[in-house]
């Protein structure tokens, strides 16, 4: 097909680091922050749950949603396993 067009890279990582892009990666996380802290308090867990924004080596930006209670996420011998950022970032 002759007339498809070509997608450079730098074409694609100036559209990811479009401040409109930025802006909705946050939005997004911080939908994803609200559920996990919603889940947490429903399941009595204490966590604190924050943001956290990067840029990957090849240039495309990223928004994290970060917790301090790991033990909850995988489960230990003592604790089981509830995964509340996973279960947050899988809801629509």
């Amino acid at each position: 097909m002759a007339n498809e067009p070509e997608l450079s890279y730098e074409f694609v990582n100036r559209a990811a680091n479009h401040p409109d892009v930025l802006r909705q990666l946050q939005v997004v996380a911080d939908r994803i922050k609200g559920r996990a802290e919603g889940l947490a308090a429903g399941a009595g867990v204490k966590m604190k749950v924050g943001t956290r924004t990067g840029v990957r080596p090849e240039g495309r930006p990223y928004v994290d949603v970060i917790a301090d209670n790991a033990d909850q996420e995988f489960g230990t011998s003592k604790i089981g396993r509830l995964r509340i950022l996973g279960r947050a970032g899988a809801e629509g």
